[in-house]
């Protein structure tokens, strides 16, 4: 899948697409498209709030739904906390696994190719 450079206006895919897609998922406020207002992050509400563990907690359950609505290619796996201070920044990781096929819908494919001593076999669903 590819897709238009924000910065560049040029051609991107792989994973820089992924990445450029999750930045944009998570920075948009909810509303701020005028033709998909369903689309963006509720989470951005709660920028300002008290750190608390059911704050952060709500932050990345908000997070992991976005991706797993909006960005198919890419799976979280954990989000590892790495500093919050009193002065209201807060730094955190998302990691998980980049998965480039899974917006084409694997699951429900009409055919499976498969490769066994180098035999390439094409099985009908």
């Amino acid at each position: 899948m590819s897709g238009i450079d924000a910065a560049t206006w040029g051609v991107i895919d792989g994973f820089d697409h992924v990445q450029q897609s999750l930045e944009t998922i998570i920075t948009t406020r909810q509303s701020e498209r005028v033709m998909r207002e369903w689309f963006g992050n509720p989470g951005l509400r709660l920028l300002g709030e008290n750190a608390t563990q059911e704050t952060i907690l709500l932050w990345f359950t908000i997070v992991y739904a976005l991706v797993e609505l909006f960005e198919p290619r890419f799976r979280i796996t954990e989000f590892v906390v790495e500093d919050i201070n009193r002065l209201g920044f807060a730094s955190f990781t998302m990691n998980g696994e980049h998965r480039p096929y899974a917006h084409l819908n694997w699951s429900q494919a009409a055919a499976y190719v498969s490769v066994r001593d180098g035999q390439v076999t094409i099985n009908q669903a």
